[in-house]
């Protein structure tokens, strides 16, 4: 039973991420921005390869030299069972419905126990000291439409729909011979993520040196303990419960904000 959208979700959404399709045109990258309000930075061409995560930044197209430049777009995974949302003592991180793993950043207090915990080093730190990361376009998702960098992509390369469908997806691919991530995982994420990947040719082995094959971190001794006491008990912490309740009080921010009440 799903309390305080602190507990994991097993249904939901998923992307089934074809890499043999990427161009590298950053499209989505683009639409991530644009949807989300995030500001635009110069670039150049030096810095192409060098591209990552920032709290302006949800969504990046990597190249992985392989002999040649592989793109590789990469974002929040949003995994089954996501350390950072147990990490947090505000509970400030909460899971949808739908399965998005989202940061209220009205709530975030900046301690940074999410980014500490995550092994995709997705969760960065703004100016304002708060963490922001990727939100599965959940208000997207939540009004019947698909994340903005799936429906804006001109080569289709990612594929939205039930978890079930995505997974099942992904097996087909495997079965073909093709590189697949983001199933089958350490059980750290749930064993697995909703942004699966399947490539193949020498874009196998781009995903293979871009993602981590044991997505684990070691975080200190006292997050640690906090993990296990949270994760293994699946204890709902007093301050937790008073933090929810003082969210409802206090009127704050939901845990989306639709693009026309922007």
């Amino acid at each position: 039973m799903r309390i305080t959208g602190t507990e994991p979700v097993t249904g939901g959404y998923g992307v089934l991420v074809d890499l043999d399709r990427c161009i590298g045109c950053r499209a989505c990258q683009v639409a991530c921005k644009e949807w989300n309000g995030r500001p635009a930075r110069e670039t150049n061409f030096s810095d192409a390869l060098a591209v990552r995560l920032t709290a302006d930044d949800w969504k990046v197209v990597k190249f992985v030299d392989v002999g040649r430049p592989a793109p590789i777009p990469v974002q929040c995974m949003h995994c089954i069972d996501p350390p950072c949302v147990p990490a947090c003592p505000v509970a400030a991180i909460e899971v949808s419905d739908e399965g998005a793993v989202v940061i209220r950043q009205g709530d975030c207090l900046g301690f940074g126990n999410c980014a500490a915990a995550c092994p995709y080093d997705v969760p960065q730190r703004a100016g304002d000291g708060t963490y922001a990361k990727c939100t599965f376009c959940v208000d997207r998702i939540q009004a019947g439409l698909e994340p903005a960098c799936v429906e804006v992509c001109p080569t289709d390369v990612f594929r939205f729909g039930a978890l079930d469908e995505v997974r099942r997806a992904a097996e087909e691919a495997g079965a073909k011979g093709k590189q697949v991530y983001g199933t089958g995982l350490d059980e750290y994420i749930g064993g697995g993520t909703r942004w699966i990947y399947v490539a193949s040719g020498w874009r196998a082995e781009a995903l293979r040196l871009a993602l981590p094959q044991t997505p684990r971190k070691k975080p200190g001794l006292h997050l640690a303990l906090f993990l296990s006491l949270k994760r293994r008990l699946r204890l709902i912490s007093l301050i937790s419960i008073i933090h929810r309740h003082v969210r409802k009080l206090t009127r704050t921010a939901p845990i989306y904000v639709p693009r026309d009440q922007r």
